[in-house]
């Protein structure tokens, strides 16, 4: 195991003695109604690069803006001198950050140390199963495992949210002064967590006060009603008020599912297309324990289960008209949405998973223009303001950085090299008028068109060691300052 790049010492205190203080969330007035609006942040869906939100969350925290629950309001600034608590919005990854923050888990070191187990665990289960070598992006199998590079958490019969949701689990329960209990052959993800009290929850997760968004599987086929992309907008849902932490667990679990990638695909899905039929194999549904016919990947489908029985509540609700989208008495069926059916008569889709990852409809969730969006993506929010890495003016090679360093003990290679690298300047000298820097990714955002945004998406999927994730986590506590 790699070690701790700080050890013995907070990251959080390291860097805060060594800059200036994080922005400051200014109480600007709303241009309707004249009144102050509520703080918010949105933090967008990251993968392995949730340690980005975490150092956020702590130069944040240190410094003020999102304060410890237990020493702010969530509605009133001006009670009794306690800091306003602002609004946290989240999906993915960043649902999971969102609710931690909530909830009172400290972002370094017990934030962090989810994001390490995740990425650990994902790098030892593939080297077990012999198509990897654990080492994360751009590990070559030495065996081939049947590829030519490990898939790493996108590994057939692998899931990730099977393995995120115990680390998770347990730093939630011990922020609110409860554990988590195993019984004997327990998968730890499924846990029990006990001691909490409910009280100290309601007060730390007051309702409205965390959103994390869900995609509604049923509105991604498209439909003679409405055109794919409406539809596909028309399918964002949101959770904001819970009865018990394993609402949020389940919501964040649900919010990270994309079936086939992040989880096993569910088999008792009803509707999914004909040619997906061909993957419903035990690698993508779902490893089965043998001996008690149980699938152990089944976090996807205990989640489902919560959150079918949170919409018949009216919990979930619709994310453009903010309605719950239950109406009817669901013992004979539920209207979804706008007068969608559901039909719980042969118990189908009762047992499946109807909600998917937030991020594929809105991976940049807002509450309004004022949301902070928190990305570990460079790029353009207008008109929300937003924590991200900067767009790097210019493109640099890294052989030519060791070259000028002379890095190259060879001359003629350094002279190859600096060759090399003229050519390629004028090159990009030539094309640059016709290379936008950004592109338009959705209405919300224009990403940057660099090498920076490529690397980071890869190291979202795929996972890192633990000096590249504490390397992130730093690029964004200082992005916060």
């Amino acid at each position: 195991m790699p070690r701790r790049p700080l050890a013995g010492s907070s990251l959080s205190r390291k860097f805060a003695s060594t800059g200036a203080g994080a922005k400051k969330t200014s109480r600007r007035r709303s241009a309707d109604s004249g009144r102050p609006y509520h703080p918010s942040y949105g933090f967008s869906g990251a993968g392995f690069l949730g340690c980005y939100h975490v150092g956020v969350a702590a130069c944040l925290r240190r410094h003020g803006c999102l304060p410890h629950p237990d020493e702010a309001s969530s509605r009133d600034a001006a009670s009794g001198g306690r800091k306003m608590m602002p609004l946290l919005t989240g999906v993915s990854a960043g649902s999971m950050v969102a609710a931690a923050i909530l909830v009172g888990v400290n972002p370094d070191p017990d934030g962090m140390e989810v994001v390490l187990e995740a990425s650990r665990r994902t790098r030892d289960l593939v080297r077990r199963r012999g198509t990897g070598n654990g080492g994360g992006v751009g590990s070559s199998s030495p065996d081939g495992g049947g590829f030519g590079m490990s898939l790493d958490a996108l590994t057939p019969g692998f899931s990730l949210i099977d393995q995120v949701e115990g680390p998770f689990r347990e730093a939630l329960a011990n922020a609110l002064g409860g554990h988590c209990h195993r019984d004997k052959g327990t998968p730890g993800n499924a846990a029990t967590i006990r001691d909490v009290d409910p009280e100290l929850f309601r007060r730390r997760v007051p309702d409205g006060s965390l959103r994390i968004g869900l995609t509604d599987r049923r509105g991604l086929w498209p439909t003679p009603v409405l055109s794919f992309r409406e539809r596909f907008q028309d399918s964002y849902r949101y959770v904001d008020a819970y009865r018990d932490v394993e609402d949020i667990i389940a919501c964040s679990m649900l919010s990270s599912y994309i079936p086939g990638l992040t989880g096993p695909l569910n088999n008792t899905m009803s509707d999914v297309p004909a040619f997906l039929s061909g993957l419903l194999n035990k690698d993508f549904a779902g490893t089965r324990d043998p001996s008690k016919n149980a699938t152990l990947n089944d976090t996807n489908v205990r989640a489902g289960l919560r959150l079918n029985e949170m919409t018949n509540l009216g919990l979930v609700k619709h994310g453009k008209t903010g309605l719950p989208v239950v109406g009817r008495d669901v013992s004979r069926g539920a209207s979804i949405g706008d007068g969608e059916l559901v039909d719980y008569s042969n118990g189908r889709e009762e047992q499946s998973t109807i909600y998917w990852d937030g991020g594929i409809v809105d991976v940049f969730p807002t509450i309004d223009e004022h949301t902070v969006v928190v990305a570990p993506l460079n790029g353009i929010f207008n008109p929300n303001p937003s924590i991200c890495p900067q767009i790097p003016e210019e493109e640099y090679d890294s052989e030519n950085d060791a070259a000028g360093n002379g890095e190259y003990s060879d001359p003629r290679k350094q002279q190859r090299t600096a060759s090399s690298q003229l050519n390629r300047n004028l090159l990009l000298n030539f094309l640059r008028p016709y290379i936008p820097n950004t592109f338009r990714h959705c209405r919300k955002s224009q990403l940057g068109l660099n090498s920076a945004n490529a690397d980071a998406a890869l190291r979202m999927m795929f996972s890192s060691d633990d000096d590249e994730l504490y390397s992130r986590f730093r690029n964004g506590y200082d992005d916060a300052r």
